[in-house]
């Protein structure tokens, strides 16, 4: 029950992280703060496999996509995918080295800003879609340098919650 409890408040508390704070932040003049809930995403399919990974995607995507204006389901599918792809390194990769981590947090950036370009470009949302694609192709640099940099001691909370929280 505890679980349960404790897994509700780490999800508002990402949601907020997510979606609240950025708009008080003074530099977000070009768009570059952390990634909370990919970051979350990648570290549970990292930790906890493809299962929870693809599961988490999908319900931190979805939640995403009720509370934004994008296209409806694009980080539905693109935190599934990595959700996905981060959990096929679970038992293949020492999860716990920064450099894992990084690079891992990397491709499931990647990944996701991928699939935001290719929606893009197949459904425009206005006659700009040529500055929208090169906006979201410019700022992806920026965004995955901040990100990556950021994940390791992300990563560590999380397991510090987990290890407190989920585990006793």
């Amino acid at each position: 029950m505890i679980n349960i409890i404790i897994s509700i408040i780490v999800y508002f508390f990402l949601i907020i992280l997510q979606f609240v704070i950025p708009k008080y932040m003074p530099f977000n003049i070009w768009m570059l703060y952390p990634n909370f809930i990919l970051m979350f995403v990648v570290y549970t399919a990292l930790n906890k496999g493809i299962m929870k990974g693809q599961l988490t995607g999908f319900f931190y995507g979805l939640t995403w996509d009720v509370l934004s204006t994008d296209i409806f389901g694009v980080r539905t599918l693109s935190f599934t995918i990595a959700g996905y792809l981060a959990g096929s390194f679970n038992k293949k990769l020492n999860k716990n080295q920064p450099l894992t981590q990084i690079i891992v947090m990397a491709i499931g950036l990647i990944i996701t800003h991928l699939i935001l370009n290719v929606v893009y470009l197949i459904l425009p949302e206005s006659e700009t879609v040529f500055v929208q694609s090169f906006e979201l192709s410019y700022l992806m640099i920026f965004n995955i340098i901040v990100n990556i940099v950021l994940a390791p001691l992300i990563f560590k909370i999380f397991l510090f919650i987990d290890k407190i929280f989920i585990e006793n």
